[in-house]
């Protein structure tokens, strides 16, 4: 694994830490900074049932719990036709 994917699986798990917690918006919205310890968050996640999810073909994060998932999102590009000054 490349230095890049490290730190690309470092930080989508803070993300997934991330999830649920508090942020003080007047001080640090950074991953590193949410509320409360490891595992505390103001919404349930079901740390118990927990799968490997596949992030692409090349990575796949170990024991995230099912109530995680990931969206491949939308692979297309829109195309908006320009219109000239005039119209």
């Amino acid at each position: 694994m490349s230095l890049g994917s490290d730190a690309l699986t470092t930080t989508l798990c803070n993300s997934i830490q991330a999830l649920g917690r508090g942020f003080d918006v007047t001080s640090d919205i950074r991953l590193l900074y949410c509320k409360g310890a490891t595992g505390s968050r103001l919404v349930h996640i079901d740390e118990e049932h927990a799968r490997d999810l596949d992030i692409s073909h090349e990575l796949v994060l170990p024991s995230v719990s099912f109530d995680i998932d990931c969206s491949p999102g939308k692979r297309s590009i829109e195309r908006i036709p320009v219109c000239s000054f005039h119209e």
